[in-house]
């Protein structure tokens, strides 16, 4: 089944309407084969290549998803799916082993945007990283704190994929979590346990 392509705003000329969708497709591509995660960087290289510096041009995240994800349905399915599904796992186990953290699963792994390139993304909400920092010790965990637009992230290194950790205020936690047209932002670990049973009922019907 075809995903659908990324749309611009209605107010755009229609040639600021054209290359925004072709910036979106290519900063989809550079996503997915070259394991840049960041979109606006993604976007700001694929503009440069087309040659296109003008603001208005510049697509929106959800456009670039959009793309990334009719790259990846077009090109090898199957290994995406077998990836994604690898990834979601692992990070329902993450989830798991951090329960105590109330943890979140957000980004690529979440929305389904995966490559080979890809770390599972977690955010925790809490007043002070301290606790999180000596659970991580106690454990034997290593880490690496590193700084990501300017906040702090903690970065574990595990197979297949690492792990991305951001610690939060604790009175963030219920913004920006309304589902969007194309799913959840942020879920829990028994919200993913039944992403991952339907998923398997999906599979197993289709079998059939």
């Amino acid at each position: 089944m075809s995903q659908p392509q990324p749309m611009p705003p209605k107010d755009l000329s229609p040639r600021h309407a054209q290359m925004r969708i072709r910036i979106a497709q290519l900063a989809a591509r550079l996503m997915a084969e070259h394991g840049i995660r960041d979109f606006a960087l993604a976007k700001r290289k694929a503009a440069r290549q087309l040659g296109a510096p003008e603001s208005q041009s510049l697509p929106g995240n959800d456009e670039i998803e959009a793309a990334l994800r009719a790259h990846q349905s077009l090109y090898r399915p199957d290994e995406h799916r077998h990836l994604l599904q690898a990834l979601r796992r692992q990070a329902l186990e993450v989830l798991q082993a951090f329960q105590r953290f109330d943890p979140l699963l957000v980004g690529g792994v979440l929305s389904g945007t995966v490559s080979r390139h890809s770390d599972i993304e977690i955010e925790l909400y809490a007043d002070s990283s301290k606790d999180f920092e000596q659970h991580l010790l106690n454990e034997g965990i290593e880490f690496k704190v590193k700084d990501r637009n300017g906040q702090g992230m903690y970065l574990l290194y595990s197979e297949p994929a690492d792990v991305r950790v951001r610690i939060l205020p604790a009175e963030s936690r219920h913004a920006g979590g309304r589902n969007r047209q194309d799913g959840p932002r942020r879920m829990n670990a028994r919200q993913l346990a039944q992403l991952l049973r339907d998923e398997d009922a999906v599979a197993e019907g289709s079998e059939g």
